[in-house]
Formats: C-alpha cells, sequence, structure tokens
C-alpha cells in the first residue's frame, strides 16, 4: 500500500517535471524563439563594418581639395593557420606588405585571434594575397585621405584622424554627409568565437559619401594667400587673415587664414597653425567700425548725409576721459569724418543716436553673434550690449572698441552696404553631389535681410570711396576701378586694458564702385616693423584686389586702363 501510494507520488512529479520541461520547450522553442535564434547567432556570427569612399571636397573651378585614395588592409588569424606553418606564410607575406618575416611572425605569435597586418597598401595587393590561397589570411579594401594642393585653404578644409573622422573644418562640419554610410558584412565565428573570415557576407550594402562643390576659387585663395604671406614677412606680422565674399549672395571666394598647414601633415604643423582665422580669431575692428556708427545715425534720422561735424579740439572729453584725435579738424563733412578717420566727429555722431538705435544696428548688421558659416570652431565675437554699457561705451563703440569681430563678421557687415543694405550669410559650400555627379542638396541662392534703407546704404559707399580717393585708405586703390572701404588700426586688447606695442591692421571694403562684385576684408595680426593700417593692411588689399579683377574678368570702370 506504502508502495503504490510511493509510486502514485513519484508518477505525478514526473509528470510534473514532464509538463514543466515541455513548457518550458515550447517557451524556448516557440515564444522566445526569436530571442534564442538571436542569441545564437550573436554568438556565431560577428559583424563588420568597412567604410565606403569618403565624398570629395571640390572648389567651383574643379579642383579637388580633399580626396580618397584607395586602399588595402591585410588581415591574419593565427587561429586559422596551422602552428607548423607559421613561418612559411610570414615569408611568403613579407615581399607582399614590405614588412619583414621575423616581424609578421612575431605578430602571429604575440596575436591570438583576427589582427590587421598592415594598412594602407596598394590596391593591387589585393590580388597577390589572394594568389596566396592561405586560410587564416585575407584583405580588406580601405582608403586614405589625400589632399592634393597641401597648405591651400588648409584651415578651411580640415583633416581628419587616423579613423577617417573629421576633425576641423569643412571635414568635420560635414563629416556625416562626406562619409555616407559602411557597408556591413556578417563573419561566422569559431568554437572559440574568433572571426573565420570563411563566410564573409554582404549583409547591408553601404552607401559612398556625398563631395562637396565650394564657393572657394582656387587661383583666387592662391593670390590671397600669396599676398598675406608677403604682408606677413614685410611686417614681421604674427599672423593674417582675409575674406573675399560675394556681397550680393554671400558666396565666399577666398578665406585665407596664415599661419596654414598641409592636412596631409599634420605632424609638420602646430594647434596655432590648425587655427582659421578667419572665423576664429576675435579682435577689436577699430575704425573699420565707423561706417557702422554713421549706418546707425543716418538710419535713425539724427544725421543728414551733407551735415557737417564739429570735429575740432583735437579730441573730445568723455566722462573725465580725453579722447584724442588725429588732429585739430575743425568742421568736417560726414564723407571727410570717414576719409580722415576723425575720432571726434565718430563720437559725436555716436552720442546722436538713442541706446537703443545704436545696439539695434549693431545687432542687424550681425555683429555678437555667429555668421553661420560652415565652419565648426567659428567664434561669435564679443558684443555685450546696453545692459554691461558704461558712460564711455558709446564713444568706445565709434571707434571700434568695447567690441571684438571676426574678418568673416566684417566681411558680412560691408556686404550690407555694398549691396544696397541687406544682410547675406557668407557660405562655403554650393551644393553636394553623389558619387556619379548627380546632385544631392542643388544649388539654392541666398535672399537677404534688409537691415538698412537702400539709400543709406547707397550714400554710405559713396562715402567710403573718398576714403580710398583721398584719405587713409589711398594704399587699397586699384588702377581703372572705384574702391570703396576703410582702414582701421586697433590695439590688442588684453585683461580688460591693452597692451602696448601689439596692434590689429585692418581694412575692409568692396569693389568695383558702383555696383560691387566683391567685398574683401584683410586683418594682420600684431605686425612690428609698421602697424597703421593704412601702411599694412590697405596696401595688402591693394594687391590682391588687383589680381583678382582680372581672374574674374571684371572690366576697368572708371575709364582707365588697369
Amino acid at each position: 500500500m506504502v508502495n503504490a501510494a510511493r509510486l502514485r507520488w513519484i508518477t505525478r512529479a514526473v509528470v510534473a517535471w514532464g509538463c514543466v520541461v515541455v513548457l518550458r520547450l515550447v517557451q524556448v522553442q516557440v515564444i522566445d524563439h526569436r530571442a534564442w535564434e538571436s542569441e545564437s547567432v550573436r554568438q556565431c556570427e560577428h559583424t563588420l563594418e568597412v567604410e565606403e569612399p569618403r565624398g570629395e571636397i571640390v572648389s567651383r573651378d574643379g579642383r579637388v581639395l580633399a580626396g580618397s585614395l584607395e586602399r588595402v588592409t591585410v588581415y591574419a588569424n593565427p587561429r586559422q593557420i596551422p602552428r607548423d606553418a607559421w613561418s612559411a606564410v610570414a615569408a611568403r607575406l613579407a615581399p607582399l606588405i614590405e614588412q619583414t618575416a621575423p616581424v609578421i611572425l612575431a605578430q602571429l605569435r604575440t596575436h591570438d585571434g583576427f589582427f590587421y597586418l598592415a594598412k594602407g597598401l596598394d590596391p593591387q595587393i589585393a590580388d597577390a594575397v589572394d594568389k596566396l590561397r592561405q586560410r587564416g589570411v585575407g584583405t580588406l579594401r580601405t582608403e586614405r585621405r589625400i589632399y592634393p594642393h597641401g597648405s591651400l585653404a588648409g584651415p578651411v578644409v580640415g583633416y581628419v584622424n587616423v579613423d577617417g573622422d573629421g576633425q576641423a573644418g569643412l571635414e568635420a562640419f560635414y563629416d556625416r554627409t562626406l562619409r555616407g554610410l559602411p557597408s556591413v558584412y556578417r563573419v561566422l565565428r569559431d568554437g572559440k568565437t574568433s572571426p573565420t573570415f570563411l563566410d564573409l557576407r554582404l549583409e547591408t550594402e553601404g552607401r559612398p559619401g556625398q563631395s562637396l562643390v565650394l564657393s572657394l576659387d582656387c587661383r583666387i585663395q592662391q593670390v590671397v594667400e600669396q599676398e598675406l604671406a608677403r604682408t606677413i614677412a614685410d611686417t614681421g606680422a604674427k599672423g593674417a587673415s582675409a575674406v573675399v565674399m560675394n556681397p550680393n549672395d554671400g558666396e565666399l571666394l577666398a578665406v585665407g587664414s596664415l599661419p596654414s598647414y598641409d592636412p596631409g601633415h599634420l605632424g609638420q604643423s602646430s594647434s596655432e597653425d590648425r587655427r582659421n582665422r578667419a572665423a576664429e580669431d576675435a579682435l577689436e575692428p577699430g575704425s573699420t567700425f565707423k561706417p557702422i556708427i554713421v549706418a546707425a545715425a543716418m538710419s535713425s534720422g539724427v544725421l543728414d548725409a551733407s551735415e557737417m561735424v564739429d570735429c575740432s579740439g583735437g579730441g573730445v572729453q568723455i566722462a573725465n576721459v580725453f579722447i584724442h584725435d588725429h588732429a585739430s579738424y575743425g568742421f568736417l563733412s560726414v564723407r571727410e569724418v570717414l576719409a580722415k578717420s576723425s575720432n571726434t566727429g565718430a563720437i559725436r555722431i555716436a552720442l546722436r543716436l538713442g541706446t537703443n538705435q545704436l545696439d539695434e544696428t549693431i545687432r542687424r548688421m550681425g555683429f555678437g553673434q555667429p555668421t553661420r558659416v560652415e565652419l565648426p570652431a567659428e567664434t561669435r565675437g564679443i558684443y555685450r550690449g546696453p545692459q554691461s554699457w558704461s558712460a564711455l561705451s558709446r564713444a568706445g563703440l565709434a571707434i571700434g572698441q568695447e567690441i571684438s569681430t571676426t574678418p568673416l563678421q566684417l566681411a558680412q557687415a560691408y556686404a550690407a552696404i555694398a549691396n544696397g543694405g541687406l544682410i547675406v550669410h557668407p557660405r562655403l559650400v554650393l551644393e553636394t553631389h553623389d558619387r556619379s555627379g548627380k546632385p544631392v542638396a542643388p544649388y539654392k541662392p541666398q535672399t537677404g535681410t534688409r537691415v538698412l534703407p537702400a539709400d543709406v546704404a547707397v550714400r554710405l559707399a559713396t562715402m567710403l570711396e573718398a576714403v580710398v580717393e583721398e584719405g587713409t585708405g589711398k594704399a587699397a586703390d586699384v588702377a581703372g576701378y572705384r574702391v570703396a572701404g576703410k582702414t582701421g588700426t586697433a590695439q590688442r586688447a588684453h585683461s580688460g586694458g591693452y597692451s602696448a606695442g601689439r596692434h590689429v591692421a585692418w581694412f575692409a571694403g568692396f569693389l568695383p564702385m558702383p555696383s560691387p562684385s566683391v567685398v574683401m576684408v584683410v586683418c594682420v595680426d600684431e605686425p612690428v616693423s609698421n602697424y597703421w593700417a593704412a601702411d599694412v593692411a590697405a596696401p595688402a588689399f591693394g594687391r590682391i584686389a588687383a589680381r583678382i579683377m582680372t581672374l574674374l574678368g571684371l572690366q576697368p570702370t572708371n575709364g582707365t586702363s588697369a
């Protein structure tokens, strides 16, 4: 009786256990089938991403500034190679990958599984390696980034790291566009989870990167860099930058920044060389800011273009501080205030403006905010606004102090004067193409935003001609063309004050008048032999302008030969 009861209990336990097993099998094989299948695949298979060719960076005149050279990588897996064959394999591989047999043998002994034996090799090596028919050895397609024009526009183009990731300039800003999507391959693992590469299957086809077509003209870029180099050599300057832009659509024809660097040879450059001064250097603009003050006053109706301004006394007293002028001029027309760069005249015009009137014009002209150019390290400059102003602030702004700007920001503001009062943002990329050359993001013309009344912009542009014709900007003159612009000499601001002996020389202008198609800003940082903008920046502007007028095919506008 007891045995029968025990038997029934055991039977029930076995049946219950069987039910549990069956239910578990149903759960594993039916309900959780997909999850366990995925786990099996994860253990047995491995995915490998292979980058597709990176897109090119091409100038508007068809020069490749950044491209990709097809290369191959040789891999090895010692677990798939019989140990007694290692020496023979090393000897056969040595002449193909330009390594010695002992070095290859040492790597086979050091690595426990799959590893890259050599990278960046000629594509022809792939066929030679395949002909070895050696299990555990193979090749993968890779690429190497090249910069055919070396340091030309280096700080604009930028560079990639060893993994092909964009690190600066356009390479970084458009990294996702340029790199495309990698191809994904599925690789079987052996019992020890090492990739066998016996079954390399394409899982997901990638997409090559898209190419950028730039607004830059390599001919103009070269002229700019040559003339900046000459200026640095002549003056002993720390550095120099220049921007050449179409004022009507914002297209940047050249962005020069010296010292420069070759993105293909980073080890030969310093971090200072890699900075794009045109976008990253925020410096006080000095007297190049005076036209902005005049624009604000004329737009607000507190200044008439034909009136005379009292510039007597050799300066002006503001809040117990006497701000000196270059001379005691007496009464000057607004045109003469700009031509002679009178501090007194600019300050007295600024004092007519209400706080909001001046602040609104400065902000509308783009100061204190990024230009939205396609460069990742662009600075917004410094403009603190009325909440931080002191009794001296309006006078300081009138002569280009208490504000800092980049060459790109200043070019954007002067473009608004040149084109009749519209802000257009600087742009470097015109459009993107796929690998076949078909536009992916086609060119779209930029429409400007009005920031100055058209009549004010036209009158101001005419006044700036006097700076070149008879004022401080005579050295910026270009024979045969009407040029407008403004000089600016500023001290280097440092720790709430100014550094003695450290200056910045500016010239900002446009040509040919009366319908300018080029706006240009030249900035020379810390010249030594001579720091006055009239002697340093204006001549550089004139030399660059004279050369690019010919390149652009612009005919002389004043009836004389260029």
